[in-house]
């Protein structure tokens, strides 16, 4: 019987997200899939941005639900699998996640079970959102790039971060990560930056600089608290020269959703956003805790974008 690939939920797996037992959860999946009834295909990644290719092939083919099985690295690029392919609206394809990975900041935000048994109980239920989406013109050495985000865009030293965590091919789970934002603050110099929002000008030394979407990023912290997935706006968090101490002190603020109540780190909301270099040392920038290129970066907001199982 040939079967509408309409139908099919295509799997993307991921199989070295998270520290779990992979063959074991692959079981557990196509188990809980079959109980369900639900039609579906499973695809093993092979390398970083597979996903993504394979994703914008089988939207050609006739695919319109996709599962990320993973964490917010395979979530990234599922979406940019969506974002990036023009064969029909992306508000036509459905989008789910199976959060296994170290990092499942994108389904905190949506309270996505981080069970296989209750995400794959949400998938069967069907009931669906939408949100928008980043898209990021940014530079690789020298050459601009265009990629698209679904949580939380990172320069200074939160890509800084970032960059020392891929350079000890460290998993970012909450704890590694949050010991890395505190280990390598004494090795972090501050770098002068404009950011054009919206019309308006902000010129200064930058600690960090984030651009969200959705709240959570880090393995859970809240830099962006006031970030609303569907309001067609950015949420920006900025904070300029920090003492040390005060960085340490504050650093609760970072999961109880106050960061911005702080007199020295200003959250706004904006539209369209583009950050530059003031020195001859490009910014870096990462996208969903992927570190992708480095400034001038353009920031436009796509609205409605993504529709996802919620």
């Amino acid at each position: 019987m040939n079967i509408d690939k309409s139908e099919i939920w295509f799997c993307v797996f991921n199989p070295i997200a998270g520290k779990i037992d992979h063959q074991k959860a692959l079981s557990e999946i196509k188990l809980e899939f079959q109980k369900s009834g639900l039609v579906f295909e499973i695809y093993i990644t092979k390398s970083k941005g597979d996903a993504t290719e394979v994703v914008r092939q089988k939207i050609l083919s006739g695919h319109t639900k996709f599962v990320a099985i993973g964490g917010d690295g395979t979530v990234h690029e599922v979406v940019n699998g969506i974002m990036t392919q023009t064969g029909i609206p992306t508000q036509k394809i459905s989008f789910a996640t199976i959060p296994v990975g170290t990092g499942n900041d994108w389904a905190m935000h949506h309270k996505i079970p981080s069970d296989i048994v209750g995400s794959i109980a949400l998938i069967k239920r069907n009931n669906t959102g939408y949100q928008d989406i980043g898209k990021a013109i940014f530079h690789r050495k020298n050459e601009e790039i265009t990629e698209y985000f679904n949580n939380v865009a990172g320069m200074a030293y939160d890509a800084f971060v970032v960059k020392k965590l891929e350079e000890r091919k460290s998993k970012p789970n909450k704890f590694v990560y949050i010991f890395s934002v505190l280990s390598y603050l004494f090795k972090y110099k501050l770098q002068k930056a404009t950011l054009d929002l919206d019309g308006n000008r902000i010129q200064g030394k930058f600690y960090t600089i984030n651009i969200g979407i959705c709240k959570y990023s880090g393995g859970g912290m809240s830099l962006v608290p006031h970030a609303i997935h569907n309001d067609g706006l950015f949420a920006l968090t900025y904070a300029k020269e920090l003492s040390k101490i005060s960085i340490l002190l504050n650093t609760y603020r970072f999961y109880n959703e106050t960061l911005t109540a702080h007199p020295k780190i200003t959250g706004l909301q904006a539209k369209s956003i583009v950050v530059k270099a003031d020195d001859t040392i490009p910014i870096l920038l990462e996208l969903d805790g992927e570190l992708v290129g480095n400034t001038p970066v353009k920031f436009e907001i796509i609205t409605n974008a993504l529709k996802f199982i919620c």
